[in-house]
């Protein structure tokens, strides 16, 4: 038996033996992350740290699939207004992603697989093939698109860093953008927000003809 596959298995058993011994405080853990209100009090509660927080929190949600990023995006903008919450939920965003395309890059597809499912990876790696920056500006905004996955995707593929990077920060931007507001502006409900609101769902109706088209041109390769 190799090495790589020893440590491979001792980690699995290790990872294992945490998670029943942690079981209770995880599972406490993932509630709280499904409740946006509890996660908006707690990081209220944290005061100055809470920025340094939640940015935490926006790059992990580049590699742990169970933290809600469209929900944390919006509640930075009710925290911290939509100045500070579209500045936050970006540069977090951005260097999230940067951090996943370069590791993606550096240590290939096995390392990938370790945080985005095989068939994922499969389906849009086929949808991305040859396709340029434009390609993954609409894929970081449009919902019912596995938006993490496509730094992964990216770093992957032939696209350079640079290039990548630009394509990250418009399409978070705009990501940020739509959120911040919406976020910002929940309780008053002023004429733009609506702008926002419908941008959402059209947004999101394009999302998922843009995902269902992607997926229709894969499975007919």
């Amino acid at each position: 038996m190799s090495t790589q596959r020893i440590v491979v298995i001792l980690a699995v058993l290790i990872t294992f033996i945490i998670v029943l011994i942690y079981r209770e405080p995880i599972s406490a853990w993932l509630r709280w992350f499904s409740d946006i209100d509890a996660v908006i009090e707690t990081i209220r509660g944290y005061g100055l740290w809470g920025p340094a927080i939640l940015f935490l929190l926006f790059i992990l949600q580049a590699f742990l699939a169970f933290i809600p990023g469209q929900a944390l995006m919006i509640g930075s903008g009710i925290i911290y207004g939509f100045a500070g919450g579209f500045l936050l939920t970006w540069t977090s965003l951005v260097i999230g992603g940067q951090i996943a395309f370069w590791l993606s890059r550096k240590f290939g597809r096995p390392f990938a697989e370790k945080w985005i499912a095989a068939d994922v990876l499969d389906r849009w790696d086929k949808s991305a093939a040859g396709q340029g920056m434009a390609f993954y500006v609409i894929a970081l905004v449009m919902p019912f698109v596995p938006n993490d996955a496509m730094c992964y995707i990216a770093g992957l593929g032939s696209m350079s860093f640079k290039r990548f990077l630009l394509a990250n920060m418009l399409g978070r931007g705009i990501a940020s953008l739509l959120t911040a507001t919406v976020g910002a502006n929940l309780v008053e409900v002023p004429a733009i927000l609506w702008v926002f609101i419908v941008g959402f769902v059209v947004l999101g109706v394009a999302g998922w003809i843009f995902a269902r088209r992607m997926q229709k041109n894969t499975s007919t390769d």
